[in-house]
């Protein structure tokens, strides 16, 4: 089968497509024949030898964590899932690869795609998807009336942020730059604030959750504009967060925590049904055929992304 394969570390040349063996599953397991993948940072980052403290992936290898396609074999404890059936997942992106014609994966890594979606738009969903439930949700244990900031809301977990903090019934304000601000209102975000123009750590509101999707703001600079019992949640871990934030938050009222995105079949179902509803969609910045995987990552990698890249795998 054609995946693409990293055989060290790098810029986006790196990237190769080969032929490699088929997976094998085994009796937990189903195959996936992959119609589409997406393109997150993550993958760039990995790539680069930026996670390698987090995470190790054993070369060559492939990357990429969404898929979207359909069932063309189960194993023999499988009862859920039938051939045929169309499903969409977020994989162990640790021990596998998105980026390639079939994936053996968990049953638990997925759910059926929803109705309301083609295969290349649910793709695209997974990761950030899953990214931004946990993090409203697990860690800043969203619910109605809540005011939430969140810190590049044009990208793929900032737009899904903003739409399910809404769906959730919170007042949303969204940072990103000015040419984006059209698109954060159009997703249902009741302010959005250039950050070119404002800097947030001089506003006088406060919210119960500040979700920083992009990283680039210390919990110290803005905790101030927290509610008391508000929490700060980063996608980026720092030192401070992963080795003295446990001590912080027994002692504050006010907490910070980083948000490690996990593979869950009944929060897939979850973001599924919100797509169904009406509440909860994505934008395709740009789509790209596997051979171009290398200028996906470049354009990546600019920061410029509005929404999420999908990834063609086949027809």
């Amino acid at each position: 089968m054609k995946a693409v394969v990293m055989k060290k570390y790098g810029t986006p040349d790196v990237l190769e497509i080969a032929n490699i063996s088929r997976p094998q599953i085994d009796d937990n397991q189903v195959l996936v024949e992959v119609y589409a993948s997406s393109v997150n940072p993550v993958d760039w980052k990995i790539r680069k030898g930026n996670l390698k403290l987090f995470m190790r992936k054993k070369l060559p290898c492939v990357l990429g964590g969404d898929i979207a396609g359909r069932i063309v074999e189960v194993g023999k404890n499988i009862q859920f899932f039938r051939i045929g059936d169309e499903v969409f997942g977020k994989i162990d992106i640790a021990k596998n690869g998105a980026y390639a014609e079939y994936v053996a994966t968990s049953v638990n890594h997925l759910a059926l795609k929803p109705q309301n979606m083609d295969f290349d738009e649910a793709a695209t969903l997974p990761l950030a998807g899953l990214t931004a439930l946990q993090a409203l949700r697990n860690i800043g244990k969203i619910h109605k009336g809540m005011n939430v900031m969140i810190n590049g809301c044009s990208g793929g977990v900032g737009s899904f942020a903003v739409q399910l903090a809404k769906a959730f019934g919170c007042k949303v304000t969204g940072v990103c730059s000015s040419r984006n601000i059209q698109f954060v209102k159009d997703l249902g975000a009741d302010c959005v604030i250039d950050y070119m123009e404002q800097n947030i750590v001089s506003l006088q509101e406060e919210y119960d959750i500040f979700f920083d999707v992009v990283g680039n703001q210390e919990y110290l600079k803005v905790k101030h504009i927290l509610q008391r019992g508000g929490v700060f949640v980063t996608t980026l871990p720092s030192f401070n967060i992963l080795l003295l934030g446990s001590i912080h938050n027994l002692v504050s009222s006010k907490k910070m925590k980083t948000v490690f995105v996990k593979e869950s079949k009944a929060d897939l179902e979850m973001l599924a049904d919100f797509v169904d509803a009406g509440l909860l969609k994505t934008h395709i910045d740009r789509s790209y055929d596997l051979i171009d995987v290398a200028e996906a990552h470049q354009y990546s990698e600019s920061g410029r992304v509005v929404g999420k890249l999908s990834l063609k795998i086949a027809e």
